[in-house]
């Protein structure tokens, strides 16, 4: 039995009428008979009564009619949805971030997306850098989005949005009557400060910038998310080094003070980075032109 079969029965089933299911068919009507035949034998039942050149359908076939139109419609339906992934309106993206761009940019993006393309699944996982690259490596991320540029045969790396880091201090803090610092007020003005784990990617920045400009961190604590850094930051525990996009709403309720470093550039690109090796499915394709497109406005 196959699934041309099946159709062409459904057609004389309907018609009851060799000559019109082959019309419909564009076939001759010997080849009709004997794919009808052929499907009979198949199922080892007679699906027509033949009686004086008309056929009606036995009992066997009236059921099988019943299940024809059934199988008939989920092709019909499997074929529809096929095709909604082969447009790129379907399907489903796997998105790892570190927190800042996964908490704080990636969710307005990817409502607007979702917009666009309801149908759409994402997921999106936090994840610090050295996991999502790691991932991004295995083929079990889509898309990863980091927060510094790197160098791997398998991975491209394209800049996603521009970002700034700031030194973020509580209004109680010495630092908070400042209205800017030097690279100088933080190496003879030593403050206890909060970091991000092993393998952030913004932890990293920190410290190899720290250690070029000749600046002894004071450690006060480590902390995995950037909500948890704020509280610190906010109770007057150390300062902080943040993107400016992390403290938006502590800056407009003035729980947290923002000086920028006058002397030092503190501005860095996001990334977006993905498998050299994949073949992106067309609602990928779509997605990477949709928020590579972010970069252009």
């Amino acid at each position: 039995m196959n699934i041309h079969q099946v159709k062409m029965f459904s057609i004389a089933a309907q018609t009851l009428s060799i000559t019109k299911t082959a019309k419909k068919m564009n076939l001759s009507q010997p080849s009709i008979s004997i794919q009808i035949k052929d499907l009979e034998d198949s199922l080892n039942v007679r699906l027509f009564d033949r009686i004086n050149r008309k056929i009606t359908l036995t009992d066997a076939g009236k059921v099988f009619y019943v299940y024809s139109q059934r199988l008939l419609s989920l092709i019909d339906e499997i074929n529809a949805v096929m095709s909604e992934f082969n447009m790129g309106d379907m399907g489903k993206i796997v998105i790892g971030a570190s927190s800042t761009i996964g908490i704080y940019i990636l969710p307005s993006y990817l409502g607007e997306f979702k917009d666009q393309f309801p149908k759409a699944e994402i997921s999106l996982l936090t994840l610090n850098r050295q996991d999502a690259l790691e991932q991004c490596i295995s083929n079990e991320l889509d898309f990863a989005f980091i927060q510094d540029p790197l160098d791997h045969p398998d991975l491209l790396c394209e800049p996603f949005m521009d970002d700034e880091l700031v030194i973020v201090c509580s209004p109680k803090n010495a630092f908070a009557s400042k209205q800017y610092l030097t690279t100088e007020t933080l190496i003879t003005e030593i403050e206890p400060i909060i970091l991000r784990e092993e393998g952030s990617g913004t932890r990293d920045i920190i410290v190899s910038a720290a250690r070029n400009l000749g600046i002894d961190l004071k450690v006060a604590m480590e902390l995995s998310s950037s909500e948890g850094i704020k509280r610190a930051v906010e109770a007057n525990l150390g300062i902080a080094v943040l993107s400016k996009n992390v403290i938006k709403r502590e800056l407009r309720d003035k729980t947290l003070v923002a000086l920028e470093i006058r002397d030092l550039n503190t501005k860095r690109e996001f990334y977006l980075v993905r498998n050299k090796k994949r073949k992106l499915m067309p609602l990928m394709e779509k997605f990477y032109s949709f928020i590579m497109g972010k970069t252009e406005q």
